[in-house]
């Protein structure tokens, strides 16, 4: 939860005054009597409430409140109004919301459909899911396996001149990443 709170402070930090107003909203919202502070009641009345957050549990308050003092202020609650907005993916094994890494269904990534199957790393690890594909990578693989390589841009040609060595060690963590994905990939290939 640490890294979901740092996370939802630096989007505030760095969003625009229209995403910060409606940070402060979310929070008034829930603040019912206006005392700046969430209680455990004005939290789950919200909830009861609010028709997209029926996946949080009412638990979730005491992971939030990071002081403990049995009331979230501004920011506890901001990073209940990030999951909220972020981490709507649940594990289809045991429906658990997915914060950090999971892992999802590559095929079903790369549908036209849209939908995905994803997976809690738990459940992965455990293979305690029934799925027709056998292809799955981490969140973090998968983006990175979906980066398009672009050459240095016209005015950092000199780079490779000036900084060969940091250029080296480029190249050499790029081709360790497909690496990585390639003999992921090929750890499901089997013979028919």
């Amino acid at each position: 939860m640490d890294e979901l709170h740092e996370a939802a402070i630096a989007y505030y930090n760095n969003g625009s005054m229209e995403q910060q107003n409606l940070s402060w909203q979310f929070f008034r919202a829930m603040d019912v009597n206006g005392d700046g502070r969430v209680s455990l009641q004005e939290y789950t009345e919200f909830l009861r409430q609010t028709a997209g957050l029926a996946w949080v549990h009412p638990e979730m308050f005491r992971e939030l409140d990071r002081n403990g003092d049995g009331q979230l202020d501004f920011w506890e609650v901001l990073t209940l109004y990030y999951v909220a907005r972020t981490r709507t993916i649940s594990c289809r094994t045991c429906l658990r919301i997915l914060n950090g890494l999971y892992f999802t269904c590559v095929t079903c990534f790369e549908s036209p459909c849209g939908n995905t199957f994803d997976l809690c790393v738990k459940c992965y690890m455990r293979r305690t899911y029934c799925h027709p594909h056998r292809l799955f990578l981490d969140s973090y693989v998968l983006l990175r396996s979906r980066r398009i390589h672009h050459p240095l841009p016209p005015g950092d040609q000199n780079l490779a001149e000036q900084q060969p060595s940091r250029i080296g060690w480029w190249n050499a963590l790029r081709a360790m990443e497909v690496a990585l994905a390639v003999g992921h990939l090929s750890a499901f290939c089997t013979i028919m």
